[in-house]
């Protein structure tokens, strides 16, 4: 009973709360583990609980194995795309086999056949609420949507964090009001421990080569500091240097930096999947969202590493909502 109770909670959790955080975490891996236990737990006494039960009852302990049975191929396939339907069917069948033992222990109360009924009828319509419930939570993420504002700003004084941001004069913000940790920006190749087709072709690309690995942007900006000083140069930087804007780098001038990796970054992986853009007005108006556990999968522990990707197999969807925002599908145009 404790272990369907573990598996029911960390399950609800998983379907409605899917975020890149240590609870998240936590609870794939204790779901997992808990599914195997009840797996073996229950496959032991099967044969009795079998030969005990009525049969709406036997119909619950079978659908349950089945949910079971589908749980322990995800396990080994993950919950990918392609192995959506699978969750889904292993959903349905669970949900469906605990509803059906839990009216059989709901009938087995001594009560009149009409309240027993009722009582049956309450509990599949809860659980009819309750998933419309969850389902309504779990799409309820969508974060910043597009928006122009009704007049431009009139000055760079009304852009981003104005004058008293960090920086400024970008428009560009983040989520910890912050610097960010460089290396968020710098191991694009840890992406293409997954990504192989999109980081070979990023590799290759314009935005590998926006900052000051591209020689005409580097001699312009190096110009550009020459006549007017460090501080309007972070107007390019939002979109062109994030591994010096969002670090603090590039408050120095360029030429103090420029030997440094974080000069060569150009655009990584994360600068575009990491963003929340609030307009099309040009001039970097987004947020860069960081998720903390990023430093799971750039970790040099070889454990912490299998264990980010062990978890983004069996449910990416954490993952998903971090690096793949709503305006890279909806509003693309």
């Amino acid at each position: 009973m404790i272990l369907l109770l573990i598996l029911l909670v960390t399950g609800a959790f998983l379907y409605v709360f899917p975020g890149p955080t240590v609870f998240f975490v936590a609870a794939v891996l204790i779901h997992a583990g808990a599914g195997c236990l009840a797996v073996a737990w229950f496959g032991r006494g099967m044969a009795r609980r079998w030969q005990a039960s009525t049969p709406s009852g036997r119909a619950g302990w079978l659908l349950l194995s089945s949910g079971a049975a589908v749980g322990m191929v995800l396990i080994y396939t993950g919950t990918t795309r392609p192995y959506q339907s699978l969750l889904l069917i292993h959903i349905v069948l669970t949900v469906s086999g605990l509803t059906l033992l839990a009216s059989r222990a709901v009938m087995h109360v001594h009560a009149s056949r009409m309240r027993v009924l009722g009582r049956g009828a309450a509990a599949a319509a809860l659980v009819v609420l309750l998933a419309a419930g969850a389902t309504a939570i779990r799409q309820n993420w969508r974060g910043f949507v597009i928006s122009n504002p009704e007049l431009p700003p009139r000055s760079m004084l009304e852009e981003g964090g104005g004058a008293g941001g960090p920086f400024f004069p970008s428009s560009s913000r983040t989520s910890t009001g912050g610097r960010v940790p460089v290396d968020f920006f710098t191991e694009s190749a840890q992406c293409g421990r997954c990504h192989e087709d999109a980081y070979a072709q990023w590799s290759s690309s314009a935005h590998h080569f926006s900052s000051f690995n591209n020689q005409w942007y580097r001699k312009s900006i190096e110009y550009m500091q020459d006549v007017v000083g460090v501080e309007p140069s972070k107007w390019c930087g939002g979109c062109h240097d994030p591994a010096l804007l969002f670090t603090g780098m590039m408050d120095r001038p360029i030429r103090e930096v420029i030997d440094e990796p974080e000069a060569h970054a150009g655009l990584g992986c994360v600068m575009c999947h990491s963003i929340a853009v609030h307009d099309s007005m040009g001039q970097g108006g987004y947020t860069i969202e960081y998720p903390p556990l990023y430093e799971l999968a750039t970790s040099d522990n070889a454990l912490v590493q299998a264990l980010h990707d062990f978890v983004v197999h069996l449910n990416p969807e954490a993952h998903r909502r971090a690096f793949l925002k709503p305006a890279m599908r909806d509003q693309a145009g």
